[in-house]
C-alpha cells in the first residue's frame, strides 16, 4: 500500500462526534456525528509536478473534512483540480482592488501565481500553494480577516494527514465557522469538544 493509499484508507475510516452547545444557551447541548467525504480522482491534467501534487490527485478528487450530513457543512474542502480556477476567482475577489503599495505590504510575493487548492467553506478563507521560491509546495491558509497567510504544512499530503489528528487549536479554528445550521434545529451551535475513533480528544475550552 502506498502512502497515498494509506491516507485514503485513513480518511475513509475516520469518524467521530462533536459535542456542541447552543450559542444562545450553553445548557442546551447536542452531539453531532462527523465523517469525511471523498470524491473519486479526476486525473492530473493541469496539475503541476510540484511537491507530490500529482501523486495526491492520482488518488483523490475532492475531499471534505469534518462534514455534517444534516447541515451540509464541513470544516475544510480540498478541491479537485477542475475547481481550482473557481477558487482562484474567489481569492482574487479579496485582492483585485488593492493598490500596488497595499499588495506589496499585505501579499506574499508568490500570491499572484499560487495555486488555490481548497477553502474553509462559507468563510472566504482559502488554501494556497506557492509554485515558486523557497515556499514552493507548502500549504498556506489565507484568512481574509487581517489578510494573514499562515503556513499549515510542508505539502498537501502532510496537510491532509494533519486533519485527522486535530488538537485544541485546530478544533477552535473549526468552531469559529461551523454552526451546523439546518431545519432540524432552531439553534446555531458552538463546538465544545471532539472525540474520534483514532483516540483523539480536543476541546475548545477547559
Amino acid at each position: 500500500m502506498t502512502t497515498h493509499q494509506a491516507l485514503h484508507h485513513a480518511i475513509d475510516a475516520h469518524n467521530g462526534t462533536f459535542l456542541c452547545e447552543a450559542l444562545d444557551d450553553a445548557n442546551i447541548t447536542r452531539t453531532i456525528d462527523f465523517r469525511h467525504r471523498l470524491a473519486p480522482a479526476q486525473g492530473i491534467e493541469g496539475v503541476p509536478d510540484l511537491a507530490g501534487l500529482r501523486d495526491f490527485y492520482r488518488q483523490f478528487g475532492e475531499v471534505l473534512f469534518y462534514g455534517d450530513e444534516d447541515s451540509g457543512e464541513a470544516a475544510v474542502r480540498l478541491a479537485a483540480p477542475s475547481e481550482w480556477a473557481l477558487l482562484r476567482s474567489g481569492f482574487d475577489g479579496w485582492t483585485e482592488d488593492m493598490a500596488e503599495d497595499e499588495r506589496e505590504e499585505y501579499l506574499p510575493e508568490w500570491a499572484d501565481d499560487a495555486l488555490v487548492v481548497g477553502e474553509e467553506p462559507r468563510t472566504g478563507n482559502y488554501l494556497l500553494i506557492p509554485t515558486h521560491g523557497a515556499d514552493a509546495g507548502k500549504v498556506f491558509l489565507f484568512d481574509h480577516d487581517g489578510f494573514e497567510f499562515t503556513e499549515q504544512a510542508p505539502d498537501l499530503l502532510g496537510y491532509a494527514w494533519k486533519q485527522l489528528d486535530p488538537d485544541d487549536s485546530a478544533l477552535l479554528a473549526m468552531a469559529t465557522h461551523l454552526r451546523f445550521i439546518s431545519d432540524a434545529t432552531p439553534h446555531q451551535w458552538w463546538i465544545r469538544e471532539l472525540r474520534d475513533n483514532r483516540g483523539n480528544l480536543a476541546r475548545t475550552h477547559a
